[in-house]
């Protein structure tokens, strides 16, 4: 199920042209070194707005918004997205973790969690999908941008 149109949020500032980084580019002095342009994949379309927003104040470029893992794979196949923001729960009979492990699969497109279920065997469970990191909610939208960086440190 997707984000009905009244709910989808306008694009913020101009969108022509060459928008930076892409994956594979790992230059930290850029500023995006695991991609700028993302997808966001969350359930809640005000908690999405929220990340949408903090990410393009920050540059990034978000490719899209799914509700469910049916419409995060759709996005991904059609935008090919850099990084996926990948909620556990979402909408219909797939969950975030079975999302992640496709689009990694599939399209070689890695995603960071956002979730508040994170216990272990939920954990274990998401390690099948090769995240790049874990982001526990409650968080602060304006952190994600800061918290993608800290997590492509290690590939640099």
């Amino acid at each position: 199920m997707s984000y009905p149109d009244l709910y989808r949020l306008n694009p913020r500032g101009p969108r022509e042209g060459s928008y930076g980084l892409s994956q594979g580019d790992r230059d930290a002095g850029g500023g995006f070194p695991l991609g700028r342009r993302v997808l966001i994949t969350e359930d809640n379309w005000l908690v999405a707005g929220e990340w949408q927003a903090a990410l393009e104040d920050a540059g990034y470029e978000v490719v899209g918004l799914a509700a469910s893992a049916e419409e995060a794979l759709e996005i991904c196949e059609r935008e090919t997205p850099d990084l996926i923001l990948m909620d556990i729960r979402l909408l219909g009979d797939r969950d975030g973790v079975e999302a992640a492990k496709d689009a990694r699969t599939r399209f070689d497109i890695p995603s960071v969690f956002v979730s508040a279920h994170d216990d272990s065997d939920v954990r274990r469970r998401a390690a099948e999908a090769r995240p790049l990191g874990w982001i526990t909610k409650p968080v602060v939208a304006s952190r994600i941008p800061e918290l993608l960086i800290q997590f492509a440190r290690p590939l640099n």
